[in-house]
């Protein structure tokens, strides 16, 4: 008889699944599904990023709250997605292998995200970023996405 999953084992597995249902919803374009997947923080950090880039601190204030205009919204979320795949850029994003970090703290877990390989170079995929994310009133959500650094070399 097999042993039911350690607690840790489902947590890691529940934010396992999210970070995969999130590099999903940015291979696929779903600009919404994405939104909603990302965290307080995580919401905070591209809004950030994108008043670095340009935006004015108006529009990221509606856009953080919700109160934002549709041409608006969509606009923004889909530069967001298409920065997201730009970070992940020279990956088939459908190949991604998911892998939750042994140590976390609680509510929190990170997923490494591998690209396979051919047995030949070993039976461990290439490391391509990492996704951290938090428990949020009991749903996984992402706080920051960490590509593999640009020039990265085995």
């Amino acid at each position: 008889m097999t042993e039911p999953p350690a607690a840790d084992d489902e947590v890691a597995g529940g934010a396992t699944l999210a970070a995969k249902m999130f590099i999903e919803a940015v291979a696929w374009g779903e600009h919404r599904r994405v939104w909603e997947m990302l965290g307080p923080e995580g919401r905070k950090t591209v809004l950030r990023i994108a008043v670095k880039n340009g935006m004015d601190e108006p529009l990221a204030a509606r856009l953080r709250d919700g109160t934002a205009g549709a041409t608006e919204s969509e606009e923004f979320l889909g530069e967001l997605v298409d920065g997201l795949r730009a970070d992940l850029a020279g990956n088939n994003l459908d190949d991604l292998e998911y892998a939750a970090d042994a140590e976390h703290a609680p509510g929190q877990v990170r997923v490494v995200l591998t690209a396979p390989v051919p047995p030949l170079l070993g039976p461990v995929g290439l490391p391509v970023g990492s996704l951290e994310l938090a428990s949020i009133e009991g749903a996984w959500r992402v706080e920051r996405l960490t590509p593999r650094p640009p020039g990265f070399v085995l």
